[in-house]
Order: structure tokens, then C-alpha cells, then sequence
């Protein structure tokens, strides 16, 4: 056995194992005098967040133009990336540095991805914009108080005084006592004084109770939902998003059990009026004809039919839908196929001083 220790070949050996064993070495250093040189002249915090950057490997970057309704398409291939690194379980950060514009939407969907993240204890982080007014709307939102939670909240936190925020809920039940806060401070800022606008509250009745029952394939209540609220002083004007990152309409509405009466829901359509495009299939849900034509009884302004009627009494302004492969300028009845698929249900609407109002009694 002695005689091997000294023998040529494990001499050799030897040498090339102390040889890797240098280079391994030596590239250490290399590197850690390179990221020396790096952190010169930064302070502490800006050391902590190249660290944290280097910790993730699949780094996915936002569109510069980050606006959900303006740039639907190039925004939603940017969330699908997102949820297929999320069903991929890989460790994501997302680098929001470049993006010079954002709208609440966006935001909004953004966080919905972000909670799916950290429920499944998946690494998730992500940078601020460098452009002022786009950082700002994401700190105002709340948007990174949301993501500090473990999960979603149990129970409605809407803080009186912020203007601009995100509400989010995770309640398998719909939660009617929000209307109220959210008309009261929506109505100062559009008329000045506490007013009653019935709109607001019916729509926000209506999408929560659509989350609860239809967001899911499987058990009611299962899916979250996410409100975004801006409020424009100088434009007298509060804008809302609602999104729920379920299945989304049309999905959803293809998937009901046997013996509902919206079983085959595609076929009696086709045949009974004429629908048979996803955008006039969902205009055509939302003017109330598919309640009417399924259930045999004339329009009753129930479920999300209920939406677009607030629009056309006038409670609500600027009202739009994207779900699935479908976006919709419900105002302008302008319905249209995207070349992708949305995950899910957004709603945009406005509230405006030419919206129809009363005093306030409550």
C-alpha cells in the first residue's frame, strides 16, 4: 500500500487535484474582489439589494410601457411569463427598473401573481422603477406593504386617508361592508361632499359575488380577489381596477357540471343567437341576451349583466373587461381577440362628477 502513495500515477493525480483545487481558488477571489469593487461607493441598502439580486437566477423584465389597458397584449405576455415560472416553482425576481410608465391595473395583477408566489413558498422579489412617477405610484398603492404579508388578508383593510391603495381580500365570502368607506371617501373627491352613489357599491356586489362563485373550477370561494383605488383630486375623479386571477368568463362558463342550465352553454348561443366569437360571446353576456336566452326569462339585470347597466344609467363611466382572450371598451361597445390568453377577470371603471348622485343619508 505504501509503495502507491509514492507511485507515478498517484503523484499525478495528486497534481491535477491541487491544480482544480487552485483555479477553484483563484476564481474565487477573482469574484470577490470583483464584487468589492462593486460595492464601492454604495451604501448598505444598495449592497443588500445587489446581493438579493444575485440570489435569483431567472430574472423576468416588465415592459417599459407597464399599463394593462393602453398595452394589454405585451402586459399579458409578461404575467404569463411570471406564471410559468410560478408553476415551474423557480425562484423569480422581476426587474421593474426600466419601466417608464404604470397604471394601477398592472400593479393590481401584479400582486395577485406575487401572493400566488409566497402561498407556495416560492422565492419572489423585484426592484423599483428608476422613473420617479412610476416609483411613486407603486410605493402610494401599498403594493409592497401587500407583498410583505405571508398571504392575503382575512379581512377588508381600507385605510381612510390614503388616497391611492390596493384592498385585498382572501374571505370565501363576499364582504358587503366595503361599499360604504369607499363611496364616502370616492364622493369627496369627486363632488366635495359625501354623496350616495348606488353604482359603486352594486358593481363591487356584483364581481365580488362573480370571484366567489365562478373564479374556480372547483370549490366556491376558492379564488382571491384584488381592488386597486386612485383617486385624481384635480381630475375630480376616483378610477378602480378589480381583478381575480381565476379561470376567467369564458372558461369558467365552459365548465359548468351537468344538469346546470348553462350546460352546453356554447351550443345554445350559437344556435339561438347567432353568437359564435369569444368578443361576442362576452358582449352579448354583459348586455343580459345569454341570461335571457339560458334561463328563458327576460333580462333582469342580475349577475354581471348588473355591471354594464350601471354604466348605461349613468352610475359609472369608462367601463372595461379583459378576460380570457377577449378585451372590452364596454363604454364604447368596442370588443376585440387578443393574440393572448389573460388568466383570469379584470374589470376598469371610473367614477366621475358627471356620474348620477344623491345625498348623503347613511
Amino acid at each position: 500500500m505504501k509503495k502507491f502513495f509514492v507511485s507515478e500515477k498517484y503523484i499525478q493525480h495528486q497534481c491535477y487535484v491541487t491544480r482544480k483545487a487552485l483555479k477553484r481558488r483563484l476564481r474565487r477571489q477573482q469574484k470577490s474582489l470583483r464584487q468589492k469593487h462593486s460595492f464601492q461607493g454604495k451604501n448598505r441598502g444598495e449592497i443588500k439589494r445587489i446581493k438579493d439580486f444575485a440570489q435569483y437566477v431567472f430574472h423576468i423584465r416588465a415592459p417599459l410601457d407597464f399599463r394593462f389597458l393602453e398595452q394589454t397584449e405585451e402586459v399579458v405576455r409578461f404575467f404569463n411569463q411570471l406564471e410559468d415560472a410560478r408553476l415551474k416553482r423557480r425562484k423569480t425576481f422581476v426587474v421593474l427598473k426600466d419601466v417608464q410608465v404604470i397604471d394601477y391595473g398592472a400593479v393590481s395583477i401584479l400582486l395577485s401573481i406575487v401572493s400566488m408566489f409566497k402561498l407556495q413558498r416560492i422565492g419572489f422579489n423585484g426592484d423599483f422603477p428608476r422613473n420617479g412617477e412610476a416609483k411613486k405610484l407603486i410605493i402610494e398603492s401599498g403594493f409592497f406593504d401587500c407583498i410583505g404579508d405571508n398571504k392575503p388578508k382575512d379581512t377588508i383593510e381600507y385605510i381612510a386617508g390614503r388616497e391611492n391603495q390596493i384592498v385585498t381580500h382572501a374571505n370565501r365570502k363576499v364582504t358587503p361592508e366595503l361599499g360604504i368607506p369607499l363611496m364616502e371617501a370616492a364622493s369627496l373627491t369627486v363632488w366635495g361632499e359625501k354623496r350616495i352613489n348606488g353604482g359603486l357599491h352594486s358593481v363591487l356586489m356584483e364581481l365580488m359575488q362573480n370571484t366567489n362563485n365562478h373564479a374556480s373550477s372547483g370549490v366556491l370561494g376558492e379564488k382571491h380577489w384584488w381592488l386597486s383605488v386612485n383617486h385624481d383630486a384635480k381630475a375630480k375623479k376616483v378610477t378602480f381596477a378589480f381583478v381575480d386571477h381565476g379561470t376567467g368568463i369564458l372558461t369558467s362558463l365552459g365548465k359548468k357540471p351537468p344538469g346546470s342550465a348553462w350546460e352546453g352553454l356554447a351550443e345554445k348561443v350559437r344556435v339561438t343567437l347567432g353568437v359564435t366569437s369569444n368578443e361576442e360571446f362576452i358582449k352579448a353576456l354583459l348586455e343580459g341576451k345569454i341570461h335571457s336566452t339560458i334561463t328563458g326569462k327576460a333580462y333582469r339585470g342580475k349577475g354581471l349583466p348588473n355591471v354594464k347597466r350601471m354604466l348605461d344609467y349613468d352610475r359609472i363611466s369608462n367601463l372595461h373587461v379583459v378576460t380570457n382572450n377577449v378585451f372590452g371598451n364596454v363604454a364604447k361597445s368596442q370588443y376585440k381577440l387578443l393574440g393572448v390568453n389573460f388568466q383570469g377577470t379584470f374589470f376598469y371603471w371610473e367614477l366621475t362628477e358627471n356620474n348620477f348622485s344623491k345625498p348623503w343619508n347613511i
